[in-house]
């Protein structure tokens, strides 16, 4: 699997990668160490626009961020109340279905943050993409994705 040790061989000065498609290969072929996926899982799922040094790209996650927040917030003050309610519960159910054994989803339902947050991040998508909306499994590929990254504006990126 890809090691910190490897992931510093494709990056250049000023941490920027220098080579992605070497990169992906190397993840394609042995895998990624756990660790690791938070950073390597970004640039595997093309968050940031190629050439950025490592400032450049902690710059750019701070402007998506604040760009989803801003997002979120329109999408659920523009959506008509119908709208919204069928998309939030097409949404929770399969949220409530997510892997309640794993540490990160485990615990009570009521109230729990990481299932509050994939709740937004899901329902935030279907509301953007009216044409897509919410499918069924969306959850299960936005799950991983949350748990690795604990940030529901990178999950966001990721998954879109």
């Amino acid at each position: 699997p890809l090691s910190d040790a490897d992931l510093r061989t494709y990056l250049g000065p000023g941490g920027r990668l220098l080579r992605p498609q070497d990169l992906r290969l190397h993840v394609y072929h042995g895998g990624v160490e756990p660790g690791l996926r938070k950073v390597v899982w970004r640039y595997l799922l093309n968050v940031f626009p190629a050439g950025l040094s490592g400032q450049e790209r902690l710059a750019h996650l701070r402007r998506k961020a604040d760009e989803y927040a801003t997002l979120k917030a329109l999408l659920a003050a523009r959506a008509a109340p119908a709208e919204l309610a069928l998309v939030g519960a097409a949404v929770r159910k399969d949220v409530v279905r997510t892997d309640r054994g794993h540490p990160y989803f485990g615990g009570p339902e009521e109230g729990h943050p990481h299932l509050a947050a994939l709740q937004a991040l899901l329902t935030t998508f279907a509301l953007g993409h009216p044409r897509l909306s919410y499918c069924q499994g969306m959850s299960d590929v936005a799950a991983p994705l949350l748990a690795v990254l604990d940030d529901e504006a990178q999950a966001f990126l990721c998954f879109c």
